[in-house]
């Protein structure tokens, strides 16, 4: 009888999805024989490979940020948004935001407004869904500067937040 409820049920939704021009996701559940042993695991992803799809997604792991300032500009907003995405499309996925100050702060000031960017970063993708338990926060203020290569000339990153997958 309850099998064909379930079966009523499938129909129903296969006649409903095929009339909006769509197929139902039903769930194929295949039962083990005796003596079968349980499929193995999935196997891990390696962070390499997660880190560059994310970069491949959002265009970037990395938003910047003026000297003095830890609001979210429209560049990064988009940066973020898009992350936020690929989070949300990946669940299994934590991060780490790495906050850093500029060259010429002091290693307190730099140290706190690393703090104050990363969690800035972090405040934005939990506006977008991402859960806070997957989000770590760090600062590295000053102690490890960044470079960009534009041509052939290479220009210190300067104040940024890093996304970082764990």
């Amino acid at each position: 009888m309850r099998l064909g409820l379930c079966l009523l049920a499938a129909a129903a939704a296969s006649s409903t999805a095929t009339a909006q021009g769509r197929f139902p996701r039903l769930p194929v559940i295949v039962p083990l024989r005796s003596g079968e042993q349980q499929p193995p695991a999935p196997q891990t992803v390696p962070t390499a490979v997660l880190q560059g799809s994310l970069i491949t997604a959002s265009g970037s792991d990395t938003v910047y940020f003026s000297p003095r300032g830890f609001s979210i500009d429209s560049n990064a907003a988009r940066t973020l948004t898009a992350q936020a995405r690929w989070l949300l499309a990946n669940p299994f996925v934590t991060i780490r935001l790495e906050g850093h100050g500029g060259a010429s702060d002091t290693r307190e000031y730099a140290i706190a407004i690393g703090h104050r960017r990363a969690s800035a970063v972090r405040d934005f993708l939990v506006l977008q869904g991402v859960a806070p338990e997957r989000i770590a926060v760090m600062s590295w203020g000053k102690e490890r500067p960044g470079s960009i290569r534009i041509g052939t000339t290479t220009v210190a990153a300067g104040p940024r937040v890093v996304t970082k997958i764990q």
